[in-house]
């Protein structure tokens, strides 16, 4: 399998704030990759240096297999862009923006663009300015794929909207995706969706990508586990090993992620560590729980850099 983005080394600095660090990164071809971190973990500027809006301070970046400053016109006409706060042109209707746009790209499909329509139920002769924000998300995302584009970057699409017309686009989204094999790099907060959607993934924090694999793989490399005892004294739970993430208690309960290894030496330790424990419950980590654990522990890890800096 191809690379449709592979950026080696990739650092940008805003002055004395480093905004990405030595950031290696590889979105293989016809997938669906997730892009997660928390704000200020440096997830825009590197989709701004993607599509050539920033020059990254160190480091390359290549796109569709070229330099991305050797890409041709032709070459960028075969990204599409989607974002929270994109700009229509508000006195067009949708139609008049449709007719704009075609021309600009050789790949148009126009059969594509009315099934799009159709199928967001978009009206054609509503001016953008009217549109509710979900109808306009959909007119983006329609803009961007009728020209049936190699790469789709999206940034935070779903941000404010309702539950119907998020699962019209995420729908939508994953049914041409996988019909067409485009390649897809989706960053959003949303992350009950991204687990629906994605097929890899991959964490940011604090500018440096601290993993990104399959999301099958990530699944598997950690356990939830929910404690509860029966009276008699509770462990500290900072004597907890350093990998168990997310540690939580509440009462008698506790809740934390153990690293899953594929034998039963983590739930073992849990069991020494509990031995009151009145019940122990351990089932696969959702990628909601992942990201949390992963962005406590990175946060953890800034605050102690921070005092010894």
């Amino acid at each position: 399998m191809g690379t449709v983005i592979q950026a080696e080394g990739l650092t940008h600095r805003y002055g004395r704030h480093v905004a990405l660090r030595d950031v290696d990164l590889e979105v293989p071809e016809g997938a669906l990759y997730a892009l997660l971190g928390p704000n200020g973990a440096g997830k825009t500027t590197l989709l701004k240096i993607l599509l050539g809006l920033l020059r990254p301070t160190a480091g390359r970046v290549t796109l569709l297999g070229k330099d991305l400053k050797r890409l041709t016109l032709r070459d960028r006409a075969s990204i599409g862009y989607v974002a929270e706060d994109q700009r229509l042109p508000g006195w067009m209707t949708l139609s008049r923006l449709l007719a704009y746009l075609a021309p600009l790209y050789p790949t148009w499909d126009h059969g594509l663009a009315s099934e799009l329509q159709r199928r967001f139920h978009l009206p054609p002769g509503r001016k953008i300015r009217a549109m509710s924000r979900g109808e306009r998300m959909k007119a983006a995302m329609m803009a961007a794929l009728a020209p049936r584009p190699r790469l789709l970057i999206m940034d935070e699409p779903f941000t404010g909207m309702d539950a119907l017309v998020k699962d019209e686009l995420v729908r939508g989204l994953l049914e041409l995706s996988g019909d067409e094999g485009w390649s897809v790099l989706l960053c959003s907060h949303d992350i009950g969706e991204l687990e629906a959607l994605a097929d890899w993934v991959g964490f940011l924090d604090a500018g440096r990508l601290i993993l990104s694999e399959p999301m099958e793989v990530l699944r598997g490399r950690f356990k939830r586990v929910e404690v509860m005892m029966n009276g008699g004294p509770f462990v500290a739970l900072e004597e907890l090993p350093p990998d168990w993430l997310s540690v939580d208690r509440a009462g008698k309960r506790a809740t934390f992620l153990i690293p899953d290894h594929g034998t039963d030496s983590g739930q073992d330790e849990v069991h020494r560590r509990f031995p009151g424990a009145a019940r122990v419950e351990v089932r696969g980590a959702s990628l909601r729980e992942v990201f949390v654990g992963l962005a406590r522990e990175g946060l953890g890890r800034d605050s102690v850099e921070e005092e010894t800096s």
